[in-house]
């Protein structure tokens, strides 16, 4: 340590304050004081260009995110425009009556396929109210439609009623709401059928009560029933979509029902040209006169009996009728004896079934018939004619006629 002091020479010296160790000139201190005086201004320089250079790069930055603050919130008073434009009531109105519109489309567009696959006026009463009572989610829906002579309206089918009034109700001309809105041939919609004293003075149908709908079943200006709905189950009110949705289903059930009229109508008639037909047959012989119509009273009970459904009732009743038009074929020489006959003229006999198959097969609405008209004389143990059929090959309807056959 002490050796490096020496080279600065007595130690003792630089500790002594008294002592000057540097001597300038007064041009040095000058030019000293001047290079001081510069670096200060140059630093004094430097922090003024900072600092503007930080406050316009602070104010770069303050206007790029007011900017983009700005955009953010057009942007955004854009989508809330649009949100309460979408969420207004018109704009709710128009969407809610959009999907109505396809929900309701689509709804009778499945039921009247159901209809037009229905066959008899209580299959179509029954679709109509099962859709409508599901769709509308009501508490009551009821159908009626005219009797014979278009006077009495009585139930169809209905839900949310009790099963007696669905059995025994009727309507007289002049009475009830259903019997107005086919006179009127018009639509009602009643918010509160006890505060409306119009109707509920006329109402004598002891179902409706409440919101109701009522509408006529209308086919060109001709009213064939009426059908009602009572208070949704949820409480709220029917719209104006529910009623438009009923006239509508009202015009397309009115078509059904009418198709069906027509079908029976048609019906009617070939049961009339089957009927003088068998009658034809019987009064050749005079012995088995009403023969064919008691065949068929009784085959017809027999079906109704084991429940066989409408169409299969049909072809029974049709095959009963003409079961022995096959006799047409037979001579009046065999047909007409009344002594016993040889197993020739057994023989001949026999053919009618074959023979009465052979002309009716040939009519479309008779070509199911058919089948029970050839198999009438089979026996279950197979000993029967003219194919020896036995058991279950032997159709049920043939079945039926083989036992109405024996009375």
């Amino acid at each position: 340590m002490m050796a490096f002091l020496d080279q600065f020479g007595d130690f003792n010296q630089l500790l002594n304050p008294s002592i000057k160790i540097l001597r300038l000139s007064l041009p040095e201190i000058i030019v000293g004081s001047l290079v001081i005086a510069a670096i200060i201004l140059i630093t004094i320089a430097l922090s003024i260009t900072l600092y503007k250079t930080k406050t316009n790069f602070l104010k770069n930055v303050q206007t790029s995110l007011l900017g983009r603050y700005t955009d953010l919130t057009t942007e955004y008073k854009k989508l809330d425009a649009l949100y309460k434009k979408v969420t207004s009531a018109p704009a709710r109105t128009q969407l809610d009556d959009k999907v109505w519109h396809e929900q309701e489309t689509d709804f009778i567009f499945k039921l009247n396929e159901q209809l037009s696959l229905a066959l008899q006026r209580s299959l179509v009463a029954k679709h109509i109210v099962e859709n409508v009572h599901n769709f509308l989610n009501v508490q009551s829906t009821v159908l009626l439609l005219f009797d014979g002579d278009r006077k009495k309206l009585s139930i169809a089918h209905a839900l949310g009623i009790e099963k007696n009034i669905i059995e025994s109700f009727t309507l007289a001309p002049g009475e009830g709401v259903a019997q107005f809105v086919v006179a009127q041939n018009r639509p009602i919609m009643i918010d509160d059928l006890a505060k409306d004293h119009y109707f509920n003075a006329m109402n004598k149908e002891p179902y409706l009560r409440g919101n109701t709908i009522s509408v006529p079943l209308l086919f060109q200006k001709d009213s064939l029933g009426a059908l009602h709905v009572c208070n949704k189950k949820n409480n709220q009110p029917f719209s104006q979509g529910d009623f438009s949705l009923l006239v509508n289903i009202a015009k397309v059930g009115a078509i059904a029902f009418k198709n069906i009229i027509l079908f029976e109508q048609i019906n009617e008639n070939y049961m009339k040209t089957i009927g003088a037909l068998a009658s034809a047959i019987d009064a050749r012989d005079p012995y088995t006169k009403w023969h064919s119509e008691n065949v068929t009273r009784y085959s017809t009970a027999i079906g109704k009996e084991m429940k066989l459904n409408y169409h299969d009732q049909e072809v029974l009743t049709r095959a009963a009728l003409l079961h022995d038009v096959g006799k047409i074929g037979i001579r009046d020489n065999v047909l007409l004896k009344t002594e016993k006959l040889n197993d020739e003229e057994y023989e001949q006999i026999k053919l009618h079934a074959p023979k009465g198959d052979e002309i009716v097969k040939s009519l479309s609405f008779l070509q199911e018939s058919s089948a029970l008209i050839r198999h009438h004389h089979e026996r279950y143990d197979g000993k029967g004619y003219p194919d020896k059929l036995k058991g279950h090959d032997i159709e049920v309807g043939a079945r039926i006629i083989a036992v109405a056959d024996t009375f």
